[in-house]
């Protein structure tokens, strides 16, 4: 490796983590990866394998750093996963590299095989990792998204900064290519249409900012409740939903919800939260198997429940999956609920709306990483939701953030870290259906697809070749 490459390499590391980094400077992330294309342009596939692991390692250390709250060992796990990941993919942008002169097909190749390992790895449990570079970048775009998911965002990622490598790498003025590739990227920035229903929705979202810890809860239960019932009694006359974050309740909300139950009745709004809940009658909240769920008390003593159907990510904690994705009826209006880490996925916003839900909620609590960037990471997603599915997506968590988000991924209300908040606004359902909705993630299938036939057009007329060169 030479000491330009090298510097490229380095360039690019710096580039992609001050963009991940700093909120301000994620605009970064549109060429921070153009010095890596430039170095492994000229290197065989193993070469660019193991620069591409080196470069995948720094970077996702980064981004991923909060994952060592767990423990080291789950981050040095996913770490080498993520690694192998950006290895894989710069070995297959140099193995494709080799096989063409094309233009188009040398700037298409990077962001094709990016999104095709991301179909592969949307069948393990990094099912997101590929779409990560998008979160900063995709709420700008709701039109893309709109139409393509967060998926379509990374491609258009990769594709200017492969487009840029490319102009480098040939020495030559391709400013027409830059200029289309710029009116392209301003396009997506409008905001297309979603039909509203004519009815909003008056909630208070209840950011209480309690410990986290499973002794503190047990100790405080009487407070816990307290709270529970002052915020509900203050903002509950005025409002049509009363929504309180997920957080582990230290006793068996579903089974024995007694005040949480009369509280709908006295202030004539239902409650909705997220708690674990025992699989059994007087188990454990905290221990064994359990569901995490999201319960709606109505004003007329009822209680429904949905239990998230995606796993914590990288640990077992017991969790019970749910196995449907049934909307939880506000009067009339059907509402989906992501709990926890489902909100970072696409397919589970996709499911609810495919099952009729026309509000969506976010309940989750990041305040085991208060101090890292997990919380804002969340709220982008939460954002992205919004867009792909054409829906309102209410965001509660016990530490913060709290937000309303409307259709097009604006944040129409947002509370602070860390701090107690109240937030009250309005919400209107929606039955309007993105493309996305009815499409889903077409980009990464079809990137996978199309490296498939790539492949398998040439490694057999090649292999024929070197076979018939050895027999001579």
């Amino acid at each position: 490796m030479s000491l330009l490459q090298l510097t490229q390499l380095i360039s690019s590391i710096g580039l992609a983590v001050v963009g991940v980094t700093i909120p301000s400077l994620s605009p970064l992330l549109w060429v921070a990866f153009c010095p890596f294309l430039l170095a492994i342009r000229q290197m065989k596939p193993l070469k660019s394998f193991a620069a591409g692991f080196s470069v995948g390692a720094i970077f996702f250390s980064i981004f991923l750093g909060w994952i060592t709250r767990y423990e080291l060992r789950i981050f040095l796990l996913v770490l080498s996963a993520a690694a192998f990941f950006f290895a894989c993919f710069g070995a297959l942008t140099c193995f494709f590299w080799q096989k063409t002169s094309k233009p188009l097909a040398i700037i298409l190749t990077p962001p094709l095989a990016w999104c095709a390992l991301s179909f592969i790895y949307s069948q393990t449990t990094l099912d997101t990792l590929g779409d990560q570079l998008a979160i900063f970048a995709a709420t700008s775009l709701p039109a893309l998204v709109y139409t393509t998911g967060i998926s379509g965002v990374t491609f258009l990622i990769w594709y200017v900064n492969s487009l840029a490598a490319y102009c480098f790498w040939i020495k030559k003025n391709r400013l027409w290519l830059l200029v289309i590739t710029v009116l392209l990227v301003a396009s997506f920035r409008t905001q297309p249409k979603i039909a509203l229903g004519t009815e909003p929705i008056q909630v208070a979202l209840i950011q209480h900012n309690f410990p986290i810890s499973s002794e503190w809860r047990s100790l405080h239960q009487e407070e816990i409740l307290t709270e529970y019932e002052n915020a509900a009694l203050a903002y509950g006359p005025d409002a049509d939903l009363i929504v309180f974050p997920q957080y582990g309740l230290p006793f068996d909300a579903l089974r024995t919800p007694d005040s949480l139950l009369i509280l709908p009745q006295r202030t004539n709004s239902p409650i909705l939260l997220g708690t674990y809940v025992p699989k059994t009658a007087g188990a454990s909240v905290d221990q064994g198997e359990r569901t995490n769920s999201a319960l709606l008390f109505g004003t007329n003593q009822s209680i429904q429940e949905y239990q998230a159907v995606a796993p914590p990510p990288f640990r077992r904690i017991g969790q019970v999956l749910g196995q449907t994705h049934r909307p939880l009826m506000l009067g009339t209006v059907p509402i989906g609920v992501l709990l926890c880490y489902e909100d970072v996925k696409s397919s589970e916003g996709l499911a609810w709306v495919r099952a009729g839900a026309e509000i969506l909620f976010a309940l989750s609590n990041t305040g085991h990483f208060t101090g890292t960037p997990l919380a804002r990471y969340h709220l982008l997603h939460d954002r992205i939701r919004a867009i792909e599915t054409g829906r309102f997506v209410v965001r509660v968590s016990p530490n913060g953030y709290t937000a309303v988000i409307d259709p097009h991924g604006n944040l129409i209300q947002q509370s602070n870290l860390n701090e107690k908040a109240i937030i009250t606004g309005e919400i209107s359902p929606s039955r309007s259906r993105t493309l996305f909705s009815r499409w889903g993630p077409l980009v990464p299938f079809g990137s996978f697809v199309w490296v498939v036939i790539w492949f398998f057009r040439d490694y057999p007329r090649d292999w024929i070749k070197r076979l018939a060169r050895k027999t001579r």
